[in-house]
Parts: C-alpha cells; sequence; structure tokens
C-alpha cells in the first residue's frame, strides 16, 4: 500500500479547500482502503472529506496483450459514499469505454468486485489443476475428462497450465485473504487455491524428474529447455511467472536450466538462475524441453530442427497446445500436463 499512501499524500497536498476535488483510486485493493488509507492522510493535509474531497473508487479493468478487452472497450464500476459524485463519474468514465460504466454506491462494494473477479479467476484454474494432478494418477487424461464435460452446455472451461502469473491474479486474493484473517472471516477455500496453483510449478518439475529417470537420465546435470518465460502468451512481462519457481525447483534438484523467449524483459530475467536465449540458434543442446508459455514464437518453432539440439528428443507440454501427431512424426516423446506419465 506504499505507492497508494504516497499518491494520495502527493495528490491531497495540492487541493485547494473547499474546492470539492473528486479523487479516484483505480488499484487493485482489499475492501476499505480508499478510506483507511487516505482518510487519515485527508486529515493530516487539513482537508474534510465531502467537503474539500469527495473519494471514489473505479477499479482498473485491462488484460495486457488483448486488444478486444482495452481500456476503451471494458465496462467499468464506480463506488463513492456521495450518489451525486458516483453519477457524475459513471457519465464520465462512459465517454471513455464503449462497455458501459456501473455506480455501485459504497466505495467498499466496488473494491472487493474487483478482488472477486480475479479470486474467481484463481478458484477456477486452482480446479482444473487439481484436476490434472487427480487424473493421471487414476489413469486418465484431464483433457479428454474436461473435453467429456464442456459438452454441457452450462460448465465453463478451464484448462490446467504450469501456474498462474502476472500481477494480477497470483497477487490480488492474498490482499482479500489477509483482510479476512484480520477480520476473523474463514477463507479456506480461497486460501486453497492459491496453494493448488502455487504448487503447480514444483510438480511439473517432479513430472520432468520421473520422465528423466525413466529414460535413465539424471536430474544432476541434466539440461533443461524452458520454452517461454513472461506470464502469458504475446507479452514480454515476468512478472510472477510460473516458469521462475519451475527454473528454482529444478536447479535445486541438480539441473542446468536454459530458456527461449524471445519477447521477455530481459532487465527483469535472472541470469543467476537460467540462462536466457532470444533465437532458435542460440540454443544449446539439452535433455527435455518443457513448454511453460504458448508464444507464436514458441509454437511456430522448427520443431525438426530442434531435435538436433536434443540428447533426448523428449518434450513436455505444459499448457496443453502443442500438436503432439506433428511432433512425434518428428521423432518426440511427448509428455502432457495432467495425463498419466
Amino acid at each position: 500500500m506504499t505507492y497508494v499512501s504516497s499518491a494520495g499524500a502527493a495528490v491531497f497536498s495540492s487541493i485547494a479547500k473547499g474546492s470539492g476535488t473528486i479523487v479516484v483510486l483505480e488499484s487493485t485493493v482489499y475492501p476499505g482502503v480508499t478510506r483507511e488509507v487516505w482518510a487519515p492522510l485527508l486529515e493530516a493535509a487539513g482537508l474534510v472529506e465531502g467537503d474539500d474531497v469527495h473519494l471514489a473508487y473505479c477499479p482498473e479493468r485491462f488484460v495486457p496483450g488483448d486488444s478486444e478487452h482495452g481500456v476503451r472497450q471494458v465496462p467499468r464500476v464506480v463506488g463513492s459514499p456521495d450518489e451525486i459524485v458516483g453519477s457524475d463519474l459513471a457519465n464520465l468514465y462512459d465517454t471513455l469505454t464503449s462497455g458501459g460504466v456501473t455506480y455501485v454506491g459504497a466505495l467498499e462494494v466496488a473494491e472487493a468486485s474487483k478482488v472477486v473477479e480475479n479470486v474467481q479467476r484463481d478458484l477456477n484454474i486452482a480446479l482444473v489443476n487439481e484436476l490434472a494432478r487427480i487424473f493421471p494418477v487414476l489413469g486418465i487424461d484431464v483433457e479428454q475428462v474436461l473435453d467429456a464435460a464442456a459438452t454441457k452446455w452450462n460448465f465453463h472451461r478451464y484448462r490446467p497450465g504450469v501456474g498462474v502469473g502476472g500481477h494480477c491474479i497470483p497477487v490480488d486474493p492474498y490482499y482479500l485473504i489477509e483482510k479476512a484473517k484480520k477480520s476473523g472471516a474463514p477463507v479456506e477455500l480461497i486460501t486453497s487455491a492459491r496453494e493448488v496453483n502455487s504448487s503447480m510449478p514444483r510438480n511439473v518439475a517432479m513430472d520432468v524428474s520421473v520422465i528423466l529417470e525413466r529414460k535413465d537420465i539424471s536430474m544432476s546435470n541434466a539440461n533443461v529447455l524452458l520454452l517461454g518465460w513472461s506470464y502469458k502468451p504475446g507479452i514480454g512481462d515476468p512478472r510472477e511467472t510460473p516458469a521462475e519457481p519451475l527454473a528454482e525447483a529444478l536447479v535445486e534438484m541438480g539441473c542446468n536450466v536454459q530458456t527461449f523467449d524471445p519477447l521477455v524483459d530481459d532487465r527483469l530475467f535472472p541470469n543467476e538462475l537460467a540462462t536466457l536465449v532470444r533465437s532458435e540458434g542460440e540454443i544449446s543442446p539439452f535433455d527435455i524441453a518443457i513448454l511453460v508459455t504458448a508464444h507464436d514464437e514458441v509454437l511456430e518453432m522448427d520443431w525438426n530442427a530442434l531435435t538436433e539440439k536434443a540428447n533426448h528428443s523428449l518434450i513436455y507440454d505444459g499448457r496443453r497446445v502443442l500438436d503432439v501427431e506433428m511432433l512425434e512424426s518428428h521423432g518426440w516423446d511427448v509428455y502432457l500436463l495432467g495425463a498419466p506419465v
């Protein structure tokens, strides 16, 4: 909350008394932050809420890499204790987006709505990730199960993966978890979902260790190629990427890790953990490849040429997006997250 606090202090110090200035917070926060953090700052600046300053909250909704859901397309919500201010703000934001704007009343309602949006997604992903751990033990491919279940009209289809990344989904649930704990409210389900999703990179590392062991390849000094590092396809943002805990787990097991990602911001890449390569030609010999991020540049690799760099033509699809038949035709042994190893 340091940024929220410092931003508020800077803004309030510039507001004149009696001006009725409206100050809007857009950062994702737990319910109550706008009042809890900014009200004392208002008082310290000698300002009175509702007279000198009107507080409001309008959560940012933005999906990096998604041109159909940019800031000018997504619907927005506005919270304010003053209905007139809230309605005026809704009209203002309505000029900025074609998605429509809804005044929802209390600040806390608007604050909570953004957290819940991300918590819901985290829960849904956690469900399929847990299923991806259960069904292989039973000799069943989770993707076949999900495909079958998706034939029902009201089934919501999610895909399991190496883990959840980005600056929202892996972070925002903790705001609500901590607020609930401090308030004495139960928060078991949301906490469990975070544990499940956070465990996926290490689970994938364990899958890889089983695969290599069955191929009589020692994990000690095994060379592993991660395909993709940023947290989602098509962007270079590595914040909270599951690739990092995956690489950490592999290194702990004795592996040497290199990463092919032509998009990731190399200023934010942990060079002490893995080697970053930008082009297919730079890839060093490896024992197994793991698809982590489904960049187009990864999906469209020259798979036949890549076998020449492979000590063993082994690949683990951590996103379930690869063309298995095509890879097998080029001599790859393909292993799939959520399928029996």
